[in-house]
């Protein structure tokens, strides 16, 4: 079978070819077996999947622990098999421990442990390349300890912008059950009652009602034509297509657009900051940080950028001519690549978005509560009044 694949050589250079072999493992082995670098290995005539593919299921929290206890293992002098012996006994994740077994048994046999890494398909990508580039440079301790640093950054600042949008997606799943309620079963009954007193109802009210009993009467075609709506983007959205327009579409928001765009210079910079302290050379840094941007946008931005700086200009001038990425990040990096410090750079330019994320996100998200509650106040008030009205027309005509 062919296969197309994109390595890196150790200077840096990022090559694509056509291989031949019988199976994605076998290629790659070839390639490191030769002290290449496989960035994607893809059976020729299967570039595009519509499948969508599952994520990671192994838990941050255990992926560090056993990174912090392979890391001392190794700084305590043991070699890379035994280290791996001991861990497996340890582990109390099934899922991570099958995969730790698998990759002690492909260490026993010879392979490289980033090779048996990259051969669980679980393990991410920027994870494999520094383990790859800590082997051919030595450094195999302080490259995990950097990714543990890596990891812990990235969990805590995730786990802070998800926790600051609990309350407000609480509150909009309230409203949607509590608005669903009120059309599909409150109002029809008020309507049964009203049209038994046959009295003439109020403009708002009439409109009420005809809304809710048309939403009612058509909710065995609105419940399935919703289903397939979602389930159709979804499914384009997994094409290379409906991904791209998607993530256009997301950057484009207003106010959201710019804190996404932060967002991923984020973690953009620290990706390729953390790959080249571990000695990864700027161009497959740079592909490697592509393949795990996960927005399509930044990711041909990137690739965009590969290519200016395989012809040998600058990271921030190759960046800059996308129009994707901040100006203050932009000269920030420019700084880095003058005085020789652009990894620390990175690291600066990371620190400063995810802050000021953080500090965007909660005052954003001051503002939608608030905007929320009186959105749902105003409906219900609306609806009340509405349905009232005729109550109180008809009792002011008893007592005349």
């Amino acid at each position: 079978m062919e296969f197309d694949c994109k390595y890196a050589k150790p200077s840096g250079e990022i090559v694509t070819a056509t291989l031949v072999g019988q199976t994605l493992d076998e290629v790659r082995h070839h390639l490191q077996e030769q002290g290449l670098l496989p960035i994607s290995v893809r059976q020729k005539g299967w570039a595009l999947n519509l499948k969508r593919e599952r994520a990671v299921r192994i838990k941050t929290e255990n992926f560090i622990l056993f990174n912090q206890q392979l890391s001392a293992l190794i700084k305590a002098g043991l070699p890379i098999l035994r280290s791996l012996d001991l861990l497996k006994a340890q582990i109390k994740n099934p899922i991570l421990k099958r995969h730790v077994i698998d990759v002690r048994d492909r260490v026993h046999s010879g392979a490289m442990l980033s090779e048996a890494l990259r051969a669980q398909g679980v393990f991410p990508t920027v994870y494999v390349a520094s383990i790859f580039a800590g082997e051919r440079s030595g450094d195999l301790v302080n490259v995990i300890n950097r990714h543990i640093h890596y990891e812990k950054t990235v969990m805590s600042v995730k786990k802070r912008f998800l926790n600051s949008l609990i309350y407000p997606a609480f509150l909009i799943l309230l409203s949607i059950v509590m608005i669903g309620v009120i059309m599909t079963y409150v109002i029809p009954k008020f309507a049964e009652l009203y049209a038994d007193l046959n009295v003439a109802l109020p403009t708002p009210t009439v409109i009420l009602i005809k809304v809710a009993t048309t939403i009612q009467s058509q909710l065995i075609f609105i419940l399935p034509a919703l289903a397939i709506a979602i389930i159709s983007a979804w499914v384009w959205t997994g094409t290379t297509a409906g991904r791209m327009w998607f993530d256009k579409m997301k950057l484009r928001l207003p106010v959201l657009g710019n804190l996404l765009t932060m967002f991923s210079m984020a973690q953009l910079s620290r990706t390729l900051a953390m790959l080249l302290q571990g000695g990864t050379p700027l161009l497959t840094a740079l592909e490697v940080t592509r393949d795990a941007s996960g927005n399509s946008v930044i990711s041909s931005s990137i690739a965009f950028a590969i290519k200016e700086v395989r012809e040998g200009k600058s990271l921030s001038d190759s960046l800059e001519k996308t129009g994707h990425f901040p100006t203050l990040s932009l000269e920030m990096m420019r700084v880095g690549e003058q005085t020789g410090s652009l990894p620390e750079m990175l690291n600066h330019v990371a620190d400063f978005y995810d802050e000021d994320v953080n500090i965007k996100a909660t005052a954003l998200l001051s503002y939608v509560e608030p905007v929320i509650l009186i959105f749902v106040a105003t409906f219900v008030a609306y609806i009340l009044v509405s349905l009232y009205l005729p109550i109180f027309s008809l009792g002011s005509r008893i007592q005349s």
